[in-house]
């Protein structure tokens, strides 16, 4: 009788484990085709000639990367919970298809990406801006997530290596605002409460940068508000 009633426990189990696993994998497979069909979006919107292919990443890091050698761009798990939108998404991706597109020009131009990583990395936003933008993407939810995912280092910790995540908003705000200002005067994010969390810690770097251009007789817009 023992018997019997540990083996229906054992398939009982068994039964539970290999359920927990289709769910597991449905999910995964459901991250891996938005991934894939965001990113082959972007490429195809952009013309971009040069294959890069696109990976979930079942590992529990906040981060993406590029496989500089092979091409590829990793989206991990542990990010996918920042990310509110397709928006969103396609911003990260953005960001990383300029280093695959970067590392298709030679083994030269991936050891300069490495040996400079903090200035190409604010030219990777700026980039990341345009790609979107193309793709039929709202920039600002580059501004968005960004605002959610970056460390804000200090000057000493951060100088090797690590952009000031403050300032890689503020840049991507500045191109914005020079470059495409309708995303900022019809704002669909204006309530978003991540951006308005960058509104209220960069007002005054903010407001520099509308000076700068007033100066220059272009358009101020800043969501046609005082903030």
């Amino acid at each position: 009788m023992k018997n019997i009633i540990l083996c229906l426990l054992t398939l009982i189990l068994c039964t539970q484990i290999c359920i927990a696993d289709e769910l597991r994998l449905d999910k995964e497979i459901k991250y891996q085709k938005q991934i894939m069909q965001i990113g082959y979006r972007i490429l195809n919107a952009n013309k971009i000639d040069k294959r890069i292919t696109f990976y979930y990443v079942p590992q529990k890091e906040v981060k993406s990367k590029t496989d500089l050698g092979k091409k590829k761009v990793e989206i991990s798990k542990g990010l996918l919970p920042f990310v509110d939108s397709d928006d969103e998404l396609a911003a990260i991706l953005c960001h990383e298809i300029t280093y695959g597109t970067e590392a298709h020009k030679g083994l030269l131009r991936r050891i300069g990406m490495k040996t400079a990583p903090k200035k190409f990395e604010l030219r990777a936003d700026k980039n990341a801006v345009d790609l979107m933008v193309n793709a039929g993407y709202n920039p600002i939810a580059l501004i968005i997530i960004l605002n959610k995912i970056t460390d804000e280092p200090n000057w000493f910790e951060g100088y090797f290596s690590q952009q000031s995540g403050k300032k890689r908003l503020l840049a991507i705000y500045d191109y914005v605002y020079n470059k495409y200002p309708e995303y900022l005067i019809e704002n669909d994010y204006k309530k978003n409460i991540y951006y308005q969390n960058f509104l209220l810690t960069t007002k005054t770097e903010r407001k520099k940068i509308r000076e700068k251009y007033t100066e220059k007789n272009t358009l101020p817009v800043d969501n046609k508000s005082k903030k």
